[in-house]
This record gives structure tokens, C-alpha cells and sequence, in this order.
């Protein structure tokens, strides 16, 4: 499947790689390797790396997408606030077919 980056913040986040880097730790400009999406909640962002699942809270941190390895859409990293994919999926796609309405896209 097909995802702009221009979309991505509005489109189911599962299966996509992820990399995570703490909002409140100024000092540390890096992000490190979280994995794979496996689940995704309103707050949270579940990932999977080397058989280890770990939680990410999403407003208090900074997340960089890129799609997965065997996907057409291979080549692009996204950089993401947080704050910006609070909510349910769901909703996060409702809130695009509204806005779509006013931009005109």
C-alpha cells in the first residue's frame, strides 16, 4: 500500500519502522532504533526490536517513520510530534476526510 508522507500522520501506523527520541532530554538530539510498530492505542505506541516489546508514550515523544523494508515506499523518513498522532486511528482518519473538504486536495 501506498502512503504520501504527507498522509502518514493520518494513516494506521502499524508495520512501519520506527526510531524515538524523548521530547524532555533537550541534551540528546539522537533518536534511537524502537522497531516495529506492532500496536497503537490513543496515548501509546507499542513496538517490537529483537523480541522486546516496549511502550511510547506519544505526546513525550519525537518518532521517526519509515515505511517497511519490502514496501514500494521505501527511501523516505518522516520526522513526527507526538502530540500530532494523539487519538484513536480511526478518528485520526475522520479528521482527514473533513480537512480534505477545506483544502481541496
Amino acid at each position: 500500500m501506498s502512503v504520501s508522507p504527507k498522509f502518514l500522520i493520518y494513516h494506521d501506523l502499524i508495520g512501519f519502522l520506527v526510531m524515538v527520541r524523548s521530547k524532555s532530554n533537550r541534551n540528546v538530539g539522537t533518536f534511537s532504533d524502537a522497531g516495529i510498530v506492532i500496536d497503537e492505542s490513543k496515548n501509546l505506541l507499542i513496538t517490537k526490536k529483537n523480541g522486546m516489546i516496549k511502550k511510547y508514550i506519544k505526546k513525550d515523544n519525537v518518532f521517526m517513520f519509515s515505511p517497511p523494508e519490502g514496501s514500494s515506499d521505501a527511501g523516505f523518513n518522516l520526522e513526527v510530534n507526538g502530540e500530532k498522532i494523539v487519538g484513536i486511528p480511526e478518528n485520526r482518519l475522520r479528521t482527514l476526510k473533513k480537512k480534505k473538504k477545506w483544502l481541496r486536495i
